[in-house]
């Protein structure tokens, strides 16, 4: 058996005092720890509740007050009590109580909540350095994205050579982003063309698409479909369409049955896009006519004809407040009946006035000519009255005044030169008054259409139904041929 010294007696009170001290402050965190410790309580071999001796007793309190007081006592931790060892490897020197390194209670519960505390404390700080450095990255970003705008717009010696590239493939992107919101746009603006247009063979191709040959099943008559695949060139013929749309229905307007739209299809990709149902006719354009002409010109009565139903179709316009801005030859149509239209509405504008320098340079008003020098002067539909007369003047001599003048000279001579007169003495007097009155510079003195539908030119046509039948017979005539 193992002697029992006072030194061993003291530490094991000692171990006993703190031991019950803890027990009693927090018995469920310390319960283990006091279970390792009981068994120091008494020497090996002794009987539990046996008494140590008092004079020992005495002495090792004793001496356990005059540490404490002066806090020479290490409170005792897991790490300040060495176990037994068994008794066959005990040396006789081995000191069972070693003094450790003097460290503060431990108190378990405590601990896990500072620990705790201190993750979440630990978490937040990480969370706050993610979002500085996440605000100081896009900031990063967008600083780059600034430098790369101002790369792109300096000079080309100083331009990085790989950045149009992601400048272009940018815009692509955005492009087709548009594109795509545009066709679902016309999808839900324009019916499918399905229930109310067949396609039969196509006939022709113009720069908006292809032409075919149709069927229009509410209207039981052959109709002209376009079909435009283009997103731009269907961009372009929005304002077409609303103005077909505001007036058509006139006999000497083209006639418009409605637009469609079919969405991309696998089984028929030839047939998505933007359908335009038109009016059907043979026929020719008056410049046609005209050319086709020996002497480059047609007969008084065929041009006071002509000049008489553009009237009424101006008259149609400007009921419904829309400005041609392009009559010309070749936009007036003459059918294989000698009906009178007035196609191509492309730059027409609605309102009741406009400044828009849209057409063709010959035949522009004086009022019109003064907007392409930078100035903004509103005009009125008696712009078209203009282009009237020198269509008229086209008409009867084969070509149009200036045409030999370049462009500049042209525009000076129409807005600061006499107006243009018929040169050929042949023509009777109110064919040369209806050109005067048309080609008026003063707008305010021109007459509007309807005020010349009364003129004695186009008023007293002479055998006006001889006129037609003429026409019609020398248009079916060079159909033949």
């Amino acid at each position: 058996m193992e002697p029992t010294t006072p030194a061993v007696l003291f530490c094991r009170l000692e171990t006993d005092v703190k031991i019950k001290k803890r027990d009693e402050e927090q018995p469920t965190a310390c319960s283990e720890a006091s279970g390792k410790y009981r068994a120091l309580r008494a020497p090996p071999g002794t009987a539990s509740g046996t008494k140590l001796p008092a004079v020992i007793e005495h002495f090792a309190l004793d001496q356990l007050v005059t540490m404490i007081k002066k806090r020479k006592v290490n409170h005792p931790t897991k790490e300040s009590v060495v176990e037994l060892k068994p008794e066959e490897e005990l040396e006789p020197a081995t000191t069972i109580c070693q003094v450790a390194p003097e460290t503060p209670d431990i108190d378990i519960c405590q601990v896990n909540k500072e620990n705790q505390q201190e993750s979440a404390e630990i978490n937040q700080e990480n969370q706050q350095e993610r979002t500085e450095v996440n605000k100081e990255n896009q900031q990063e970003n967008a600083e780059t994205n600034e430098e790369v705008i101002d790369e792109e717009i300096a000079e080309e010696s100083g331009t990085n050579t790989c950045q149009p590239e992601i400048s272009k493939i940018s815009e692509e992107q955005v492009g087709d982003n548009n594109n795509q919101a545009y066709q679902h746009l016309l999808a839900t603006k324009y019916p499918k063309p399905r229930s109310y247009v067949q396609v039969l063979e196509p006939i022709g191709e113009d720069s908006y698409g292809v032409i075919y040959n149709g069927w229009h099943r509410k209207e039981q008559k052959e109709v002209a479909v376009t079909i435009m695949k283009d997103v731009e060139k269907q961009k372009e013929v929005l304002n077409e369409l609303q103005v077909l749309e505001t007036i058509s229905g006139h006999g000497n307007i083209i006639g418009y049955y409605g637009a469609y739209f079919q969405p991309a299809s696998v089984k028929m990709p030839e047939y998505e896009g933007l359908w335009i149902s038109m009016e059907r006719y043979s026929g020719t354009s008056v410049k046609q006519l005209f050319n086709s002409n020996i002497s480059h010109s047609l007969k008084e009565g065929w041009i006071a004809y002509t000049c008489k139903e553009v009237l009424k179709g101006l008259c149609h316009l400007d009921k419904h407040k829309v400005i041609h801005h392009d009559l010309r030859p070749n936009n007036i149509m003459i059918t294989s009946d000698a009906e009178v239209k007035i196609s191509d509405v492309s730059y027409a504008t609605i309102g009741e006035s406009s400044h828009s320098t849209a057409g063709a340079l010959p035949y522009m008003a004086p009022e019109v000519l003064v907007n392409t020098n930078y100035k903004v002067i509103e005009y009125t539909s008696k712009a078209d009255v203009w282009s009237l007369g020198i269509s008229a003047l086209e008409m009867a001599e084969g070509y149009y005044p200036f045409s030999r003048f370049p462009s500049n000279a042209r525009i000076k001579r129409i807005m600061h030169g006499p107006a243009p007169v018929l040169l050929w003495d042949s023509w009777s007097d109110n064919f040369h008054d209806f050109i005067k009155k048309c080609l008026q510079k003063n707008p305010d003195w021109r007459p509007s259409a309807e005020q010349l539908l009364s003129h004695p030119f186009v008023r007293n046509i002479w055998n006006e139904r001889g006129v037609k039948s003429n026409i019609k017979w020398h248009l079916q005539r060079e159909m033949k041929h």
